[in-house]
């Protein structure tokens, strides 16, 4: 970071999408999606189980739940945003190679790239070869690095080209390969107007940098972009589970309308009524009685004011939601309209 250079604070939004793709039977990649990690910060992590190496899935639904699980513990005792990012990556590696040890499941691992927003900066954690790249304008810029053989042969200037290499699948590094792991750790100052990317590798390998930055830029919105991306890896052949979070950046202005809002009498105002709030999410998907619900208003309280309302409770019990997306759903899922809400439910869902 910049001596004296101020970081404006951002809110993030996000999409996601993966896919098993035409060849592959079984989805070895994860994503998570967590708005609000604590002290308004968010995180957003993708997590490819290794092919090939038993329990893959297991390896990358354990990188992202330890995720979603420990980092607002760590978050909420106030240390560095940087050190929680990374000692929660680390117990991830911990979790994996612990559930490994003396089971069937031997040598599972995974890939994560996770990305904590926090105020205008991007921290990135980062283990094998899935990948963050930042969209800004017509530039397109690759964050991470491929902790891979093809990765390496294509540092050293290997005349062999890092795509097209017979090896390029082997990692050197991966979440769960051993008992310790080096993190590759990246601070990003971000801008309004920013867009983040994740993805895992059957994505990329199919769609590269330049392309994938002229689909966010095209894309009517984040859930267009993810299907979009998604579908040109599979147009292209679909040999790999493919994922990919896209992830918008814009000006914060949550905290400063409170502020301004505060010497006229915060609580008088809002119980006046809620039409004179411009809400940025209209609707959400919540938690109502243990069982998931559609939300009309902002996932807020303030001054013990709800900013919220029930449109429907579903007869979908929180329990049959799939762990990873637990926390999110407790924090509220923005959607455009209770019908969205609706079709939102059954991709949240654990599956057998």
């Amino acid at each position: 970071m910049t001596p004296g250079r101020r970081i404006l604070r951002l809110a993030s939004h996000a999409a996601g999408k993966s896919d098993v793709g035409r060849v592959r039977e079984i989805n070895e990649d994860r994503m998570l999606l967590l708005d609000h990690a604590g002290r308004g910060m968010a995180v957003y992590a993708v997590a490819d189980g290794l092919g090939g190496h038993a329990g893959g899935d297991v390896a990358s639904t354990l990188a992202v739940e330890t995720l979603a699980r420990e980092l607002p513990a760590l978050l909420a005792e106030g240390g560095p945003a940087r050190d929680a990012l990374l000692e929660t990556v680390r117990r991830a590696n911990a979790a994996i190679y612990a559930a490994a040890r003396g089971t069937e499941r031997a040598g599972m691992a995974t890939t994560c790239t996770a990305v904590l927003v926090n105020g205008g900066e991007g921290l990135v954690a980062h283990v094998g070869d899935s990948r963050a790249y930042l969209v800004r304008g017509h530039e397109t810029r690759q964050l991470t690095t491929d902790h891979s053989l093809a990765g390496e042969l294509a540092r050293l200037g290997a005349p062999v080209q890092a795509g097209a290499h017979g090896q390029r699948h082997v990692l050197t590094r991966a979440l769960g390969a051993a008992q310790d792991v080096e993190i590759d750790c990246v601070a990003e100052v971000l801008r309004a107007g920013d867009v983040l990317v994740l993805t895992t590798d059957g994505l990329h390998n199919a769609v590269p940098a330049e392309e994938i930055g002229a689909v966010v830029r095209a894309a009517a919105n984040l859930e267009e972009a993810c299907g979009m991306l998604v579908g040109l890896a599979n147009a292209r052949g679909g040999v790999d589970n493919a994922s990919a979070i896209v992830i918008r950046l814009a000006p914060w202005r949550g905290g400063r309308a409170l502020r301004l809002l505060a010497p006229i009498g915060l609580a008088a105002f809002l119980a006046g009524g809620l039409a004179a709030v411009r809400l940025e999410h209209a609707y959400f998907l919540g938690v109502r009685d243990d069982r998931v619900a559609v939300m009309r208003g902002v996932p807020v309280r303030v001054l013990g004011i709800s900013l919220s309302g029930v449109v429907r409770v579903t007869p979908v019990p929180v329990s049959r939601v799939a762990p990873a997306y637990r926390g999110r759903l407790a924090q509220g899922i923005p959607t455009a309209s209770p019908e969205e809400a609706e079709r939102m439910v059954p991709g949240l869902l654990s599956h057998p």
